[in-house]
Order: C-alpha cells, then structure tokens, then sequence
C-alpha cells in the first residue's frame, strides 16, 4: 500500500520560496524517516500558493502513521517555529492512500 502526504499553504505577503524553503528544511535527519521523496509546487496562477507532496516509504501503511509522526514531532515543530511568521495555516493537510498511479504518455490497461 502507497501513501502520500498532501499540504497546500500560502506564504505571507513579501515572502518568497527561497527564503521560506531556509526554514523550511529539517535541522536534522530522523532514521528511518518514510517520506522519501518530497515535491513541493508552486500554483502557476498564484506562485504565493504552494504544495508540498511527500511519498511515503511502500512499507509504511496506515497502522504506522501514528507512529512515525510521533518520532518526528520534536523536528517538526522546530520547522514550523521557523516558518510560522512566513506562511499561512495549511488549506489541507492529511495522509491519503494511493489508489493508481498511471503514465498517461502510454496507453492505461483497464
């Protein structure tokens, strides 16, 4: 089972991506940390809204969420105390399961 998790903010008036992606990278790596692979994006209409896509590691399901979350709490709110003044509450934040990923350059089999 593959789960990704999804955020969408904006950042505060005057503030660009470089300056909050200096706060918003980890003060330190926690082994065994499941999100792998990170996109962030900026909305191509309104650049001051970004999302932010993290793929989590094939072998961490929904029983593990929790878990995981917990053992990366005190780093998280490290980063967020260096972002709070710089972006927004999120407009979503959750954990979803993934249900396909397909290559829409290839023909999809049913």
């Amino acid at each position: 089972m593959q789960l990704v998790s999804v955020m969408v903010r904006k950042l505060n008036h005057g503030v660009d991506y470089g300056e909050f992606r200096k706060g918003w990278i980890p003060d330190e790596v926690v082994p065994g940390d499941p999100r792998t692979r990170v996109i962030t994006a900026a909305n191509m209409e309104n650049p001051q809204e970004i999302v932010t896509i993290a793929i989590i590691e094939d072998d961490h399901g929904p029983e593990s969420v929790q878990e995981w979350m917990e053992r990366l709490a005190p780093v998280e709110e490290r980063r967020f105390e260096r972002i709070k003044d710089m972006v927004g509450p999120p407009s979503l934040n959750a954990v979803y399961q993934v249900l396909a990923e397909d290559d829409l350059s290839k023909p999809i089999a049913e």
